[in-house]
């Protein structure tokens, strides 16, 4: 990966430590189901078409505290990449298709620009995030433009403004996220079941042996999956997880 000032690189944060620190996103407790309810209606100022010729278009329903949230994306890197930054341990929220930011091309000409998502981390910080195939990121043009953009946003609607491409998404990062994604929702009945056996895990443990010894078997990975998210499991070794994965016991209360 090159180091690259106007990325953000998704590597530079394990899972192992996502899983320590826990994800605000959705950190209220692994009892507490925010999915009852109507989701939120997406937040985009700008409108994304249902349907795109070639195009990888739709929504995701994310946990916001303690509400879930619709969100937009218009491409297969938009949706990878919110995924990546939903299941990041210091993230908190998302937003996507800002209003139209003015700013001043290279040419002295006025235009303006929407950026795809804007990240809130915990602490407050927030970053504008624009979604690009590397071939156009890489480009002197798109590098040039988007100094004047940054310009602009920076202390108006955000801290910092990053370009993410395909490069950028570590694959282990992606895989775990999307697991991450459909384990969002607690099973309390299970969920207990599996901290319950998490206190007695002395040494590393695949999962497949760990859920046949407290007897649920396949029904408990998502609980794993989330035991690992919240820190009451942690990853023996950064990979994607699948019940070959080594565990070993977090901070179980």
């Amino acid at each position: 990966m090159k180091n690259d000032p106007i990325k953000t690189d998704f590597k530079t944060r394990s899972m192992t430590s996502m899983a320590a620190g826990g994800s605000l996103g959705a950190r209220t407790s692994l009892g507490r189901d925010p999915s009852h309810g109507r989701p939120l209606p997406s937040r985009a100022k700008r409108r994304i078409p249902k349907s795109s010729k070639g195009h990888f278009v739709g929504e995701l329903v994310f946990n916001r505290g303690e509400v879930t949230q619709r969100l937009g994306f218009a491409s297969m890197t938009e949706h990878n990449t919110a995924v990546c930054f939903i299941y990041r341990s210091d993230f908190l929220d998302i937003e996507e298709q800002l209003e139209a930011l003015p700013f001043v091309l290279p040419n002295g000409k006025a235009s303006v620009h929407y950026f795809d998502f804007r990240v809130t981390f915990r602490g407050g910080r927030r970053v504008c995030i624009s979604v690009k195939p590397e071939r156009i990121a890489q480009t002197y043009l798109y590098r040039a433009t988007m100094d004047r953009i940054k310009l602009a946003a920076i202390g108006n609607i955000c801290d910092d403004a990053l370009t993410v491409t395909e490069r950028n998404i570590n694959p282990i990062e992606l895989h775990n996220a999307k697991l991450f994604h459909s384990a969002r929702n607690p099973e309390p009945t299970l969920d207990a079941h599996v901290l319950a056996g998490l206190t007695t895990v002395e040494a590393p443990v695949s999962i497949t042996a760990f859920l046949a010894g407290i007897g649920l078997g396949g029904a408990g990975f998502r609980s794993v999956a989330r035991a690992i998210r919240f820190g009451q499991a942690r990853l023996f070794n950064h990979e994607k997880i699948t019940g070959r994965t080594l565990i070993i016991r977090g901070d179980v209360s």
